[in-house]
């Protein structure tokens, strides 16, 4: 019998934050009932699925055929925490436009196979798109472009 190790660490990982998160929530936030819902009662639903989901994965990680796991992928892993870190950090001082487009493009470059036309075409529609929702659907109180910026 041999264990996939890669659904061993995940089902682990599972298992471990939300059991934490989870007595966080019980003693720190009152639960309520299905009823009347308290502020802690959708934080513990949500840290009971990822208990069941940490358990459902280590079960199984059970495999008579086990492959190795493959290697890291350290340029999308750099890449993709860097888009938000950077949206994050410029939204602000930069607007929501050139913010969405430092964050898409770094999403965009983690991948090796997207080329510089398509990648292009991925940032442009999807600002764009969050634009339309987030912007003008949700009315988000953001700016666009930062006044300031040009000034």
């Amino acid at each position: 019998m041999t264990w996939n190790r890669a659904d061993v660490a995940a089902g682990l990982i599972f298992l471990g934050i939300g059991s934490v998160l989870a007595a966080y929530a019980l003693a720190t936030l009152e639960i309520g009932s299905a009823a009347a819902m308290g502020p802690g009662f959708f934080p513990l639903a949500l840290c009971v699925i990822l208990v069941v989901l940490g358990a459902g994965i280590l079960f199984g990680a059970r495999n008579d055929e086990a492959e190795p796991a493959a290697p890291v992928n350290w340029r999308a892993v750099i890449f993709v925490m860097a888009a938000p870190i950077a949206f994050g950090m410029t939204l602000r001082s930069l607007g929501l436009v050139p913010s969405l487009v430092i964050a898409m493009t770094l999403a965009v470059t983690a991948s090796r196979t997207i080329g510089l036309l398509k990648g292009a075409a991925i940032v442009a529609g999807m600002t764009a798109f969050c634009v339309a929702v987030f912007y003008y659907g949700l009315r988000v109180p953001v700016e666009l472009v930062n006044s300031g910026l040009f000034s």
